[in-house]
């Protein structure tokens, strides 16, 4: 019962001493309800971190009773930061908490390609826009979708002929209805800049990262170019954000050889700092290493089965660059490709043509 699942996703979880769990919600369809990311606080004696701040009243509300019942309780902190996974809309939509902490220091911090002109890319009619944008760049979107969403893009279809900017406005500002716009930030977001990477020694390997004491903020782009990840070596706790997202690589600004490397990057940290505890944005966490190292080899060799089956296919059909042609030729004769198109349905992101592009954008076949 939908009541009954609204209870569920209410209470906070603690998942080990220090780590708290503020569960989302995977979106049925994105044209009537938004995806909401899990959201972790960590709390490391007077440092408090909470990741991916996710998006909305409802998990907001949860987020902010649970930090004031910790400061009723004794809780004090003297530093503060809210990181954002990346800055799509469902992650960074909560930045304005970081005053809730009442810390002496605090700060909000975003990869630094998460930001245009010096704010954070978290706008739902901006980001949808933007990614369909360059969606349509290679391949008609509104003719892209399954019956009966076609029907209604019909007209979009018309327009686009006309004006490719009108087309896109209308269909991001219809797409972003059911997102809420983020609340003024009190604190202003600050840039992860790359050439402030560190290398510590994590887990007995050197790693690029951003230090906040013992914990440890990780490039791990792939799902969009501004993902990062969080370490906590001492605990055993990795957070992932987006990393390990099923539909990677899910936008044509994703990357199929990035969301590979990250996924490799955090397996081998698993293995040699022993992660039991894997924290994604959606979805249950994952206890024990083995289990966790069985999770990342799963995705990293689904990746590995999409890119060959899409050259594969790209080399049969004679080297068709026609990105809806090569996708119905591979749902029409893969399995997997027909079971990712369903999985797909009914939300309208085109999972699979964007996938089909980044592959071949990548591979040097499509500018």
């Amino acid at each position: 019962m939908p009541g009954e699942e609204i209870k569920m996703v209410k209470r906070p979880v603690c998942l080990r001493d220090g780590v708290t769990l503020f569960r989302g919600e995977i979106s049925r369809h994105l044209l009537l309800r938004p995806m909401v990311s899990n959201a972790y606080l960590l709390e490391n004696e007077d440092h408090a971190i909470l990741f991916d701040p996710s998006c909305g009243k409802r998990i907001a509300r949860r987020i902010d009773t649970y930090i004031r019942s910790r400061q009723q309780a004794g809780a004090r902190w003297s530093r503060a930061h809210i990181v954002a996974g990346h800055s799509h809309m469902d992650h960074a939509g909560n930045l304005s908490l970081a005053g809730v902490f009442r810390a002496d220091e605090s700060h909000v911090v975003v990869h630094e390609r998460g930001f245009t002109n010096d704010q954070v890319r978290n706008m739902p009619r901006s980001v949808i826009e933007r990614e369909l944008g360059e969606s349509r760049d290679y391949y008609n979107i509104y003719l892209s979708l399954a019956f009966p969403y076609r029907l209604f893009m019909l007209p979009l279809a018309a327009v686009d002929v006309i004006s490719r900017r009108l087309a896109l406005k209308a269909f991001a500002a219809m797409a972003a209805l059911p997102w809420p716009r983020p609340a003024s930030e009190s604190i202003q977001p600050e840039p992860l800049r790359e050439n402030a990477l560190q290398t510590p020694m994590i887990g007995g390997e050197r790693l690029k990262a951003w230090p906040l004491g013992d914990v440890f903020i990780l490039p791990t782009p792939g799902h969009s170019p501004c993902s990062v990840s969080l370490v906590w070596p001492e605990r055993g706790i990795l957070l992932v954000s987006d990393a390990d997202w099923l539909g990677n690589p899910v936008f044509v600004s994703s990357s199929l050889s990035d969301s590979i490397s990250s996924l490799q990057a955090l397996r081998s940290l698993t293995e040699s700092a022993g992660i039991d505890l894997l924290c994604p944005a959606h979805g249950e966490p994952k206890k024990g290493t083995r289990e966790i190292l069985a999770h990342f080899d799963f995705r990293i060799r689904r990746l590995e089965v999409i890119r060959d089956e899409i050259l594969s296919a790209f080399e049969a059909s004679g080297g068709d660059r026609d990105i809806r042609r090569l996708t119905r030729q591979l749902i029409a004769t893969s399995p997997f490709f027909k079971a990712m198109r369903l999985l797909d349905y009914p939300n309208l992101v085109s999972m699979v043509h964007n996938i089909v592009t980044v592959c071949l954008r990548e591979e040097g076949i499509l500018r």
